[in-house]
């Protein structure tokens, strides 16, 4: 029944695989609202009108925080089924990164991830598909949104990368492709000027905008006939050809490209490997818990209020009383000392001295999403994480 992910939160995690385990308490009063109501349905109805009227309950933000968590897996799970060959992340590394995105909406208050839901607009018998619909869709284009900082073409159709480029940029890349014809150049040109002409978004567009174009084509260069699958299908070549200019696979890639002395470690790291040993996951967990019990009372406090509040360094310097940046200092030094770990676990050599690391921003991803991991799930988040 569906209304189980309204009380299974995650046990574990290996590879592209998310295990799952039943809370009591939440079991308890899922059953308890079951009794009382007609179907599934209904139960998706009582709970969103129990988060509307005390969203502040903690009984009924952890129901929605845990049904977050499942829909996360299942949206991550396409996202990376369509872009997976392009990113140079697993499946793990991306559920873990939507998790943290929304760790603030989650933790605080799940009203205010559906602020903008509109549940007066849902018809009689369907709102639990449209609510997963709604959900589902946001996740995603969170989940694009902040790949979009490195991948500029995640999430974007080949015809919607076509749209993006002047002729002049279609025309350079098309003639290093080794393809170009005028035609592939006029086809562009006739597309492009219809949808600067046309109302519709491009996802909105019919078969009379299509039929624009063919029109427009021949009008230009009257021998050339073509139907409006053969125009889509050349568009979508060139947008394909765009794509790999732009980003490329990450499989184009070998890891041969660094240099052995580089500081370079994501090739290795757990959550890089196809198959993900869990025992290893639950090491490397082991290892951050007994960092973090060896440093100072006020960076375990800096370590709570900025991995697991998501306060801002400012914020953290105000409560503590110190400058911002010995926030950032403390934070940088004890991302450094995770980097020395984790090249220890793989062999890699590693500067003994802090100051001679030099961590690359996607390094400072990797280890932020291990070190919200851990405070998020590893220690079930008491007053004293790391006790």
């Amino acid at each position: 029944m569906s209304v189980r992910y309204f009380y299974t939160t995650i046990k574990a995690i290996e590879g592209d695989r998310v295990f799952w385990c039943e809370v009591p308490q939440l079991r308890k009063s899922i059953d308890a609202i079951a009794g009382s109501v007609a179907n599934d349905e209904a139960v998706y109805f009582a709970l969103w009108q129990w988060l509307q009227n005390d969203p502040n309950n903690q009984l009924v933000k952890s129901h929605w925080m845990v049904f977050l968590q499942y829909r996360s897996s299942i949206v991550t799970q396409r996202v990376y089924q369509n872009v997976g060959h392009r990113i140079d992340a697993d499946y793990e590394t991306l559920f873990y990164y939507l998790l943290n995105l929304l760790a603030t909406a989650i933790i605080n208050n799940p009203s205010n991830f559906y602020g903008n839901f509109q549940d007066n607009k849902t018809k009689p018998g369907f709102f639990r598909l449209i609510l997963e619909k709604w959900t589902d869709k946001k996740l995603r284009n969170t989940l694009y949104n902040f790949l979009r900082g490195e991948y500029k073409t995640i999430g974007r159709t080949n015809l919607g990368i076509v749209s993006l480029f002047s002729a002049n940029k279609i025309q350079k890349i098309l003639r290093t492709s080794g393809i170009f014809t005028e035609n592939y150049l006029l086809i562009f040109n006739c597309f492009r000027e219809v949808k600067k002409a046309s109302l519709r978004s491009l996802d909105k567009w019919q078969e009379e905008d299509w039929q624009q174009v063919i029109d427009r084509l021949q009008q230009l260069q009257p021998p050339v006939i073509l139907t409006v699958e053969e125009v889509q299908a050349k568009l979508n070549q060139i947008g394909e050809i765009m794509r790999n200019h732009i980003d490329p696979p990450y499989s184009k890639f070998e890891p041969n490209n660094y240099d052995d002395g580089s500081n370079y470690f994501l090739e290795n790291l757990p959550s890089k490997k196809q198959s993900q040993d869990l025992l290893q996951q639950q090491e490397i967990q082991e290892d951050i818990k007994k960092l973090l019990i060896t440093q100072e009372e006020e960076v375990k406090q800096i370590v709570y209020c900025y991995y697991h509040q998501k306060m801002t360094q400012a914020q953290i310097a105000n409560r503590l009383g110190v400058h911002s940046s010995t926030i950032s200092r403390e934070i940088t030094q004890l991302c450094k000392k995770f980097y020395q770990l984790l090249c220890a676990r793989e062999g890699k050599d590693c500067p003994s001295l802090l100051n001679e690391i030099k961590l690359q921003s996607r390094q400072k991803q990797e280890i932020d999403a291990y070190l919200e991991y851990f405070c998020l799930f590893c220690n079930k988040l008491t007053r004293n994480p790391f006790g």
